[in-house]
């Protein structure tokens, strides 16, 4: 997956760099950003403040990643993208693993009775997932 976010007067747009496109550098000005790979979009995420319009489109683009976990090479950069979803929803994980967290979420939505966390829970069982395919590729 690559985006290109452009810039123009503070407002954020994404725009696809389709697979074919793969070998060929796309037009990019100095105000703009080439996001190669999920490593490129946690560094970015990193160094942006979380009160600017930039944040927003780095968030909605964590979201495009989340979706295709396929597409995210490393373990790490896995752990990153979830830790970022679950810092932006308050939630806390330090000391659980991924699978405890969403069993956690859970308990709390069935004991509301609401689907508050249910794509939060989704992303982390999916993330479980990805992470153990990728565990049984290092054999």
């Amino acid at each position: 997956m690559r985006f290109i976010i452009r810039a123009c007067d503070n407002v954020f747009t994404i725009e696809p760099i389709e697979p074919c496109d793969s070998q060929t550098t796309p037009d990019i000005a100095a105000e703009d950003y080439l996001i190669e790979n999920a490593d490129t979009l946690l560094r970015l995420y990193v160094d942006t403040d979380r009160d600017t319009p930039l944040f927003t489109t780095l968030q909605t683009l964590r979201d495009a990643f989340l979706e295709d976990l396929d597409e995210v090479a490393t373990q790490a950069e896995i752990y990153g993208l979830i830790h970022w979803l679950l810092g932006d929803n308050g939630i806390r994980a330090e000391g659980a693993s991924l699978e405890e967290t969403a069993d956690r979420l859970s308990d709390i939505d069935i004991a509301s009775d609401s689907d508050q966390y249910t794509d939060i829970i989704f992303h982390l069982k999916d993330a479980v997932d990805r992470l153990y395919e990728m565990e049984l590729d290092d054999l």
